[in-house]
């Protein structure tokens, strides 16, 4: 059975995609050329001495080994939040990966060592209380652990984001399911457990759209609804690594160019997931981070390590195995060339939104330890609150491609959009960039619990069957009304098209406010034909108030695919006024 389409989000392998296998894969963009000139950084001694290059951590402007320099300041203000007393003492964090090596020394001491998975066997008796070691030793799972919860003060490496918080390693991701009935089962028992936090540095590739079950589905609203004592587990999922990419298993002619987004993957499109975009060290987004309505924040991700940093994190020990394998050609460091990492365990090409979603664990890992008694709505809210706009503008983007992807009369998309409610979302940042200190303060003084969680249920459109016009801004729009009348905390459609290539497709939500949410980009060359029932969520609309009339927009960019709008439905997500 062909994994392909699952993919790790970092951008370290090479990943292919295929439209007809809904499963994951692992991801990965091409290794950047190695360096002409190397670096010399080697830290002085003292306490975590590679903590000094962690720019997440505290970026003073260091080069973390490449040959360009952060910009101070841009960082989620991690130590600012410890020198408060918080490290994420008492939470505990599942990491659904590649594995991890748990006696990695700046990971052993942290280790949930009875709480440990691994669904390499086909048998579920095996998959608990299992050794979660990578198969073929690949380094992805250890680098996102080592981000979250490399202990501190320990005199070796770095550390992570929430050294105090505990982890168990859970084995998901490689080539050992035998079926469809074997992922879906290991699927649902990695959104189980006795976990704050769960951290998923994966999903579908960019290039196609990929459904999940209703089984998943419910699980993860069972696990928002009775874990943590019934406050809910924190659900948190890295957004993709495809704003531009090329796959020639979704264009087998011609590897064409494709731009991905968040929305791509089914289980992305849930209120109970918070997906995180990845941000530089001169903060900006990170080249790759894939953009969607469905990002809720921004965390860091870094670059390549070469030209700009990358993140320092563990990596598997030795020098012939993990990223120090991946990453032989890129920097002296990574090839343990200089001498704070002769045995390589260590590595700083680490990135992706891979990288984004074990440093935005951590910060959620520091607000429950300042507040346990959050529910996961508040974290979501306190982290929509506190963020940082970067880069803030209402500017309208061009189309990737430029001329040959824009439409005449049409704005491809805006880097922020202030909506009704007062809030300003972008389908590139989120909320904004994650800001531990001001999280951490905003929870220590959270007054504002929210009413109790209510989704409306589906309304249908009924069958319309509306012709897209082909190449015209104009498109269609539908229009129906909603009777509920909520604060809304995310809005979700089902959409039903027969078109016969979505990549050429716009679509667009217009709320009863005024406030309009682009949910698919146009021209996104994304390889697939027909929706049905597929749901979309969009963020855009947080705190505005639902009732009243929405209007749906299509527009098809490019020449010749047609389709229709033959049905499509809308549901609230939020609480009472």
């Amino acid at each position: 059975m062909n994994k392909s389409s699952l993919v790790l989000f970092s951008l370290l392998l090479l990943a292919s995609c295929n439209e007809s296998d809904p499963s994951p894969s692992e991801n990965n963009d091409p290794i950047p050329p190695a360096l002409t000139t190397g670096t010399t950084e080697i830290s002085g001694s003292g306490v975590d001495p590679l903590a000094e290059f962690a720019w997440h951590l505290n970026n003073t402007g260091q080069r973390s080994f490449s040959t360009t320099p952060g910009i101070p300041g841009n960082d989620l203000k991690i130590l600012d939040a410890n020198h408060l007393g918080y490290e994420g003492r008492g939470i505990r964090i599942a990491i659904s990966d590649t594995g991890i090596e748990t006696t990695h020394p700046d990971l052993s001491g942290n280790q949930l060592s009875d709480e440990h998975r691994s669904y390499a066997s086909e048998n579920p008796a095996n998959w608990h209380d299992a050794n979660p070691f990578p198969v073929e030793y690949q380094g992805h799972g250890t680098a996102v652990t080592g981000l979250i919860a490399a202990l501190a003060g320990n005199g070796i490496g770095s550390r992570g984001v929430a050294p105090g918080a505990q982890y168990a390693g859970f084995l998901f991701l490689g080539d050992f399911h035998s079926s469809e009935s074997s992922y879906e089962a290991k699927t649902l028992d990695q959104i189980t457990g006795d976990f704050d936090i769960f951290n998923y540095s994966y999903g579908y590739a960019g290039c196609s759209f990929f459904p999940v079950s209703t089984s998943i589905i419910n699980a993860y609203k069972n696990g928002v609804t009775n874990l943590r004592d019934g406050k809910g587990a924190i659900y948190i999922k890295a957004a993709g690594n495809e704003f531009r990419g090329n796959n020639s298993n979704c264009h087998e002619n011609d590897n064409s160019t494709f731009y991905g987004n968040s929305n791509t993957g089914e289980d992305q499109n849930l209120p109970y997931v918070i997906v995180t975009a990845a941000s530089n060290a001169a903060g900006k987004i990170s080249s790759y981070s894939t953009p969607g309505s469905g990002v809720w924040i921004t965390a860091a991700g870094g670059e390549f390590g070469t030209g700009s940093p990358a993140m320092i994190t563990t990596d598997i020990t030795g020098c012939s195995y993990g990223l120090s394998v991946s990453g032989s050609t890129s920097n002296t460091f990574n090839q343990g060339s200089l001498s704070n990492n002769t045995n390589c365990n260590y590595t700083s090409i680490m990135n992706g939104t891979s990288s984004a979603a074990p440093t935005l664990s951590g910060v959620v890992a520091l607000i429950l330890e300042a507040n346990p008694d959050l529910s996961w709505r508040d974290v979501k809210h306190i982290l929509m609150r506190t963020a940082d706009k970067i880069q803030y503008s209402n500017s309208a983007i061009p189309h990737p491609s430029g001329t040959s992807g824009a439409l005449v009369g049409h704005t491809y998309d805006f880097l922020y959009v202030k909506n009704a409610a007062g809030y300003d979302y972008s389908n590139t940042y989120g909320f904004g960039r994650a800001n531990a200190l001001r999280a951490v303060r905003e929870a220590q003084i959270y007054s504002f619990p929210l009413s109790p969680y209510l989704e409306t249920s589906w309304t249908s459109s009924g069958q319309i069957n509306l012709s897209i016009p082909d190449r015209s801004s104009v498109g269609i729009t539908h229009l129906q009304n909603m009777p509920s009348n909520y604060f809304i905390e995310s809005v979700q459609i089902k959409l039903n098209t027969d078109h016969t290539y979505i990549g050429d497709l716009g679509v667009e939500l217009l709320s009863p406010s005024g406030t309009r949410s682009k949910i698919l980009l146009v021209n996104s060359n994304i390889n697939h034909s027909g929706l049905a029932d597929y749901t979309l969520l969009s963020n855009a609309f947080y705190g505005e108030v639902s009732k009243g009339n929405w209007t749906i927009k299509l527009i098809d960019g490019a020449n010749q695919d047609i389709g229709k709008l033959l049905s499509w439905s809308l549901k609230i997500n939020g609480h009472a006024l």
